[in-house]
C-alpha cells in the first residue's frame, strides 16, 4: 500500500515538473507557426484555391474525409482494378494546380506527412 508522504513526493518530484516542463515548451511551438505567415499575429492557414467550381465533395467533408476518399479509391484501382476518372488524385491536379501551395501547406500545418507523392508525379 502506498502512503500519502510517498504519493505527495511523488507528485512533487514527477508530476509538476512534467507539467512544468509542458506548460513551458508548448506556447513556443504555438507560436513557431507565426514565424511562418510573416506578420506573427495569424494562426490561419493560408491555401491556394483551387482552380475549379466545385470539388467531387462539399469543402467540409473533403477537409476531413480526404485521405479515406482517396485510400478508398487507390484500392479500388490497385486491387479489384476499377478506376474512376473523376474520383481520382489526377483529377484533384486539375483544380488544385500546386502540390506546394496546397498539399504540402496543410499536410505540413497538420503535422502529417503523406505518403501520396512516394508513387504519384504532381504535375507541375
Amino acid at each position: 500500500m502506498v502512503s500519502y508522504p510517498s504519493l505527495c513526493i511523488r507528485f512533487l518530484f514527477f508530476v509538476l515538473p512534467m507539467v512544468a516542463g509542458l506548460l513551458w515548451v508548448v506556447p513556443d511551438v504555438a507560436r513557431a507557426g507565426d514565424h511562418e505567415h510573416g506578420n506573427g499575429a495569424s494562426h490561419h492557414l493560408q491555401l491556394e484555391l483551387p482552380k475549379g467550381k466545385a470539388c467531387v465533395q462539399p469543402t467540409e467533408w473533403m477537409r476531413r474525409n480526404h485521405m479515406d476518399f482517396l485510400k478508398h479509391n487507390r484500392d479500388l484501382a490497385v486491387r479489384e482494378g476499377i478506376r474512376v476518372k473523376d474520383d481520382s488524385l489526377k483529377n484533384c491536379t486539375t483544380c488544385h494546380t500546386s502540390r506546394e501551395k496546397f498539399c504540402d501547406r496543410c499536410h505540413a500545418y497538420a503535422g502529417i506527412e503523406p505518403n501520396c507523392f512516394e508513387c504519384h508525379h504532381y504535375p507541375k
